[in-house]
């Protein structure tokens, strides 16, 4: 399954481009964020030895070319196995190790009725402008993010919650395959540590147990202590971990 989910990750958070070597695929986004714009190792490959750092150059050059840092996604599924290795003795440094966690969506409690949970199937510019408003995301960042989610087919759900009709939370939920995953999961400044986003996130299970969804996954930085203990809250459970390579 973990494999899977890893496969399923690159496709509910799309990038803009994504070009394959040799099992490898490069995919980039502008810049924003590194799940848009990093090598995924995940298939096997007919390189070794040397012909493995002609295609780390390979790779580099990509990037490069892009005007943006070659980065590199490792997983406990990379290929070749001792890829990670490589990287640190081309002076690569480790950032953002980060947990992959997967919830059942079966029997799980209904969000609390003083709070009203939207999702709207259809990006709207008034959640990315709420959305860039929670996270101060640059407009040259946020007008990637439109074209981002604006190019994918798969089900999209854009949450809000509204507390005397003003947003205090948002989120992205986007479904393959039976599995919700969860993106973007902000609150508003003045209205964390108040239980907004376990609301939110409640809503978003519903709204995707009503798609077909069985299972939701996220992705959480390992520093992000917060986020952590709520996902433990409401029973995430760890599958795997995962970090990057940045060159420099």
């Amino acid at each position: 399954m973990s494999k899977n989910i890893e496969e399923i990750t690159l496709n509910t958070w799309p990038a803009e481009q994504s070009v394959l070597l040799d099992g490898w695929v490069l995919r980039s986004a502008s810049g924003y964020t590194k799940r848009a714009n990093s090598v995924n190792p995940l298939y096997e490959t007919a390189e070794s030895g040397n012909n493995i750092l002609a295609k780390v150059k390979l790779a580099e050059q990509y990037y490069e070319g892009a005007g943006l840092k070659p980065v590199f996604k490792i997983t406990p599924y990379i290929h070749p196995a001792d890829l990670d290795e490589i990287l640190v003795e081309r002076g690569y440094r480790q950032v953002e190790p980060s947990s992959v966690r997967v919830l059942d969506l079966e029997g799980l409690p209904v969000p609390d009725s003083r709070y009203v949970v939207q999702v709207q199937d259809e990006l709207s510019e008034r959640w990315l402008e709420i959305f860039a408003e929670f996270t101060e995301l640059s407009a040259v960042n946020l007008n990637t993010l439109r074209r981002m989610l604006s190019a994918s087919h798969l089900k999209q759900g854009y949450a809000f919650v509204l507390k005397d009709g003003m947003p205090t939370a948002c989120g992205l939920g986007i479904i393959q395959h039976g599995y919700l995953g969860l993106y973007d999961i902000v609150t508003a400044p003045a209205h964390r540590r108040q239980g907004m986003a376990e609301q939110l996130l409640l809503g978003m299970f519903r709204w995707g147990r009503a798609q077909g969804a069985k299972t939701s996954f996220l992705q959480v930085v390992l520093a992000n202590y917060g986020a952590a203990a709520l996902y433990d809250k409401l029973g995430f459970e760890e599958i795997y971990q995962y970090w990057y390579r940045v060159k420099g």
